[in-house]
């Protein structure tokens, strides 16, 4: 096989792995890694960082790997086509031997988006994928504040680790569906042979989804349960007539099956802090900012100009958060010429579009949660708690300041310190709170 088949090839066997063509920059990992170039010289050929090209060219061999049906890298590329026999696969409907195709994981993705653009993650795809196939844990939560990319993160999770699940289905919320009609959507999308009807009572339904996940090793992704969450009252709280919810979450984390339920969410929910202490098949995860190469891949993607010292303060500002660097970069773009030192000039945090984000997030809160971010606004750097009791009037307790910073950080409002009980807000929640609320 020559070079230029060898590079339809692979791009074909793309195609039929995925369903989709592969994009501009997977399209040039492939050819220069036939040229044998390294990551570094792709990179900058492509205006890339180092970092973020090794992890679109490490998801590219994976996707070789499933589809050829042996371990591709970047150090073999070249030989494993060079040395193929394969036929040109020509469409993602091509078909696959019969016992191939049965092997291959079931899948039902409902309206999961699309995650070819993707952004850093790799230790926590990392630790993930430890959770679940090798500590085969039952329940896990994906926690963090709005725009962080729980979602993105949920479904590139998924596709890095379908090889070891028959089923996996992704399903939003955000339609706020009774629990019954849930889960009789979700059973038959895992056994299609014997659909099942709207069942009569939640806990029947709970009954046959763990039934389904004892068949079959399933993976259930559920996005955005903090649609279904109470508002107006601490962290933690269903809706009253979405309850039935945490009893299915409590029985997937105590019941004997082989399938996993991830969740993700802005807000913790009661039982993910009650179970893990006594059961180590429940785990929470909690999202932070993108590492620096990450974050500098999405203003390079932005077309900002470089500037290393600027862009650093940038990210700090905007603490990795990627939508927030995805909104204010194009605002920097628009009006600064793609020069982040003149947008830096301004000495403001600007919040732009992320403020219908945090909008959301400030509509749950109780009034005595939103008088602790007012104060700690103020304040304006870490405060030990004992210092933060004596700034809070005296009507707050002790036990009810305790109670209302544990909602706070289950609903990802407020940071706290490794190892210290030093509690702060981030910038742009910050100005968020002095623009909404002004410095009680």
């Amino acid at each position: 096989m020559d070079v230029k088949t060898a590079l339809e090839f692979a791009e074909a066997s793309f195609i039929a792995e995925t369903g989709k063509s592969p994009t501009d920059l997977q399209k040039e990992i492939f050819a220069q890694a036939l040229e044998g170039k390294t990551y570094e010289r792709i990179a900058e050929d492509c205006n890339c960082t180092d970092s973020y090209v090794k992890e679109v060219g490490s998801e590219l061999w994976r996707i070789l790997s499933s589809r050829l049906g042996r371990r591709v890298t970047k150090k073999s590329f070249k030989n494993v086509l060079m040395a193929s026999s394969l036929p040109l696969p020509t469409s993602p409907q091509q078909q696959m031997p019969a016992s191939a195709t049965m092997a291959r994981c079931q899948q039902d993705w409902g309206e999961a988006p699309d995650v070819f653009v993707f952004y850093g993650r790799r230790e926590e795809l990392t630790e993930l994928e430890r959770w679940i196939v090798a500590d085969r844990c039952r329940l896990v939560a994906l926690l963090g504040m709005g725009g962080i990319g729980k979602t993105a993160l949920s479904v590139k999770l998924a596709q890095q680790i379908q090889q070891d699940f028959d089923r996996i289905v992704w399903r939003s919320l955000d339609s706020c569906p009774p629990l019954n009609a849930f889960l009789a959507e979700i059973i038959n999308s895992i056994d299609r042979q014997q659909p099942a009807q709207l069942l009569e009572t939640p806990a029947d339904a709970i009954s046959r989804a763990i039934e389904c996940f004892n068949t079959h090793r399933c993976l259930l992704i559920i996005d955005g349960i903090d649609a279904i969450m109470e508002t107006g009252k601490l962290a933690g709280k269903y809706r009253e007539e979405y309850q039935d919810y945490g009893k299915f979450f409590q029985k997937v984390a105590q019941g004997n099956h082989q399938s996993c339920v991830l969740f993700t969410s802005s807000e913790k929910p009661q039982e993910i802090s009650l179970l893990p202490t006594r059961n180590r098949q429940v785990r929470a995860y909690k999202i932070g900012g993108l590492d620096g190469d990450a974050a500098r891949q999405i203003l390079l993607d932005r077309d900002l100009v470089v500037e290393k010292k600027e862009w650093n303060d940038f990210i700090d500002r905007y603490e990795g958060n990627p939508l927030a660097l995805w909104i204010i970069s194009a605002t920097v773009a628009n009006l600064f010429a793609g020069k982040t030192s003149d947008f830096l000039k301004t000495g403001t945090v600007f919040l732009g579009q992320v403020e219908g984000v945090l909008d959301e997030m400030f509509d749950r809160l109780t009034d005595v949660e939103i008088k602790v971010m007012c104060r700690l606004a103020a304040i304006n750097k870490p405060i030990a708690f004992s210092r933060l009791r004596d700034e809070i009037s005296a009507d707050i307790s002790s036990s009810v300041l305790m109670n209302v910073l544990e909602s706070l950080s289950w609903r990802s409002s407020i940071e706290t310190e490794v190892g210290k009980d030093l509690f702060r807000l981030q910038p742009v929640i910050r100005k968020y709170v002095v623009n909404r609320f002004g410095q009680k």
